[in-house]
């Protein structure tokens, strides 16, 4: 099944000009100083203490502003800039209508989308902060509670970033409270130079701390993120969740149809946003290639702790791995044989620097470590990958691709794997038959040419990835971009609403349907327990039913009579309808320009999905042929990236490996 068009985070935009500026003016303000620092106070004062409506700012020495053409026709502009500190550092012009077109397109939407107001009673509340747009749910509040209090330690939200392509960025933004400040590092930049933001409960809205306030520093936050065990942590929102209407509302695609409701409720005299489409010209759906059934090598499990209770957790470990490779012989080892496959059991990092041992871990292409204190025994997902890992390895040592039989994909040519690590350059080599070859290319005499052209290529993007070669010279790059694609959220949401509400069908139309979807025996069944139910709402309805199948069988009967949604059923066929740009890898091409996006499996989805899937560009170097659309199936694996669709052709894996050891 091939997915006909996929929507993109590109947005297509149209601005009603004229209608903009019979309700509102546009104010250009400029500072006299070189620059305007990010986080500047003036940006906020002049939201707070002008009645601005919004603000944007990039960089540079200038920003817009947008008051109610009313506000601004009535006031002394150069006196309300007295009021603000600097306020004499800026200059000002209000601009008219050609000078308001020859904004850029996205400055001036975001401009325009900054605006909006939080609507009464919702959960998600829009903050127009330091010229930024950051929408907040509740649910994404960090709290601690105690008999006395609550206590906001992060609040966790969405920048609503419109970037100079028009492309719609949804980053995840954290806001720290001031009491974790030991857990922040301020080595590059001092904790007195962050703009600081108090919580108003009443609104759940953040605010610009100006220095005449005295807040307690319990209600202060800065944008930063603390630091846990050495390592900054990370604040996620999943992409899409549509096991319910509220886990939808929480995630990023619901609080973007949520902001794009209000913006088309309260913006559209001056605004239409739409994603641009694309339609896709190849699909490969996904099929399991790795079959642990088939796997019949030796494993030794290495005791590199030597107490009690490691050998104890290895024999667990043991156990659990023969229900995955049950043609594997595996044993508790005392020494590792770099003929065989080693699991090797040691502390992780955090316990040596704690108690002061040295650390044992050392990087080996025959070994696989685990840690006592983080490996889960019972986790299937996790020895499947631990047993993947140990089958690439293996294949880097051969020289040779056995994960997978190479010959299944027809290559009649070698291809060629390149990617840059610092200054140097990395190949790798992979003939039909499977063998591989690996290269290290260093600048020398004989070289250079070839050296310098490489250079060239990686200079002109920092987001390239990697490039591949045939053997006739055809190169391709590929690289990152920051585009993304966007599932059929109009349709989830109107579909996970329609589930949420009160059951309204009577128990006769239920009865009815049931009679006609299964034999007279079992209706008569069901019929009994539906007529006897005292609480009628959509659970204790579908409770009824003694199988996922026979209860599918209902709803959709009772959807197609009467529209009623008992239970969406995304996970199934539904899903290439509405889920297909998330879901398994697809190719198109537009504007001369070659473009892929790997999601998630489609076959068994979960009905979260974490990350977007991002689009990659496949550029052809100047006079080479397009040769990337052949080696689309190297993608269709699941062992890179644990149990999912790697998003780079695997042999960059194996690449990587390499270049470690």
């Amino acid at each position: 099944m091939l997915m006909q068009l996929c929507k993109t985070n590109k947005l297509v935009i149209q601005i009603n000009y004229s209608q903009l500026l019979t309700d509102y003016s546009i104010v250009k303000f400029s500072t006299t100083e070189n620059y305007i620092k990010y986080g500047a106070l003036i940006l906020d004062e002049v939201g707070l203490k002008l009645s601005a409506k919004s603000i944007v700012f990039e960089r540079g020495k200038s920003f817009y502003v947008l008051f109610d053409k009313n506000f601004i026709s009535n006031i002394d502009l150069f006196k309300q800039l007295e009021k603000i500190e600097d306020g004499d550092k800026l200059s000002f012009k209000i601009l008219d209508l050609n000078e308001t077109k020859k904004i850029k397109q996205h400055s001036i939407t975001q401009l325009v989308v900054n605006s909006i107001a939080t609507p009464k009673h919702e959960r998600l509340t829009y903050n127009n902060l330091t010229g930024k747009l950051y929408l907040f749910n509740t649910n994404h509040l960090r709290i601690s509670k105690s008999k006395d209090k609550e206590q906001i330690f992060k609040i966790i939200g969405l920048e609503f970033y419109i970037d100079p392509n028009s492309c719609l960025q949804l980053n995840v933004k954290t806001f720290s409270n001031l009491l974790l400040n030991k857990s922040m590092d301020f080595s590059k930049k001092k904790m007195s130079a962050y703009p600081k933001y108090t919580f108003v409960h009443s609104t759940n809205t953040l605010r610009r701390i100006l220095p005449s306030e005295k807040v307690s520093i319990d209600n202060q936050y800065i944008l930063k993120q603390s630091i846990k065990k050495g390592t900054i942590e990370k604040s996620n929102i999943p992409f899409l969740d549509f096991s319910n209407l509220k886990e939808f509302k929480n995630s990023k695609i619901g609080i973007l149809n949520d902001i794009l409701n209000t913006i088309n409720q309260k913006l559209s005299n001056y605004l239409q946003l739409d994603f641009k489409g694309t339609n896709i010209d190849h699909t490969i759906r996904h099929s399991n290639l790795f079959d642990f059934n088939n796997f019949d090598e030796d494993i030794l499990l290495i005791d590199g702790i030597k107490d009690d209770y490691s050998n104890e957790y290895l024999e667990s470990i043991k156990t659990e791995l023969k229900k995955i490779i049950p043609n594997s012989r595996i044993k508790v080892s005392k020494a590792e044989d770099k003929y065989s496959f080693n699991i090797k059991l040691i502390h992780n990092k955090s316990f040596y620097l704690k108690y002061e041992h040295k650390d044992v871990y050392k990087p080996s292409l025959y070994i696989q470590h685990i840690t006592l204190e983080d490996f889960k025994t019972n986790s299937k997902a996790s020895l499947k990958a631990i047993v993947k890992e140990l089958v690439i390895k293996n294949d880097i040592n051969k020289n040779q691709v056995s994960i997978i039989d190479w010959s299944s994909f027809n290559f009649e040519n070698n291809w060629i794997f390149g990617i840059r690590d610092k200054t140097d350059f990395y190949f790798l080599t992979i003939e039909p038959n499977g063998k591989i070859e690996f290269e290290k290319f260093e600048s020398d005499l004989f070289n250079q040419n070839e050296y310098d052209e490489l250079c060239d290529i990686y200079n002109e993007n920092t987001n390239i990835e990697f490039i591949v070669k045939d053997d006739i010279g055809n190169v391709n790059i590929i690289t990152r971009t920051n585009n993304y694609t966007i599932p059929e959220y109009q349709k989830i949401s109107s579909i996970l609403e329609k589930e949420s509400r009160e059951i309204s069908i009577t128990k006769s139309q239920v009865i009815n349907a049931v009679n006609q979807v299964f034999d007279k025996e079992k209706a008569s069944e069901y019929e009994t327990q539906i007529i006897s139910l005292e609480n009628w709402n959509k659970d204790s309805l579908l409770n009824c039913f003694k199988n996922r199948i026979e209860k599918k069988k209902v709803v959709e009967k009772i959807q197609k009579d009467t529209g009623e949604i008992l239970k969406s059923y995304f996970r199934d066929k539904t899903r290439y309808e509405i889920l297909d740009s998330q879901l398994d890898i697809h190719s198109f091409k537009q504007d001369n320009s070659y473009y892929y996006f790997v999601g998630i499996k489609g076959k068994g989805i979960q009905q979260t999905i974490s990350r977007a899937s991002v689009i990659r560009e496949i550029t052809v170097y100047k006079n080479s042929e397009y040769i990337f659309d052949k080696l689309l199936p190297l993608m269709n694996v699941d062992f890179v990236k644990n149990g999912d669709l790697t998003v780079l052709p695997f042999p960059i894996k194996f690449l990587r490996e390499w270049i470690k050891y």
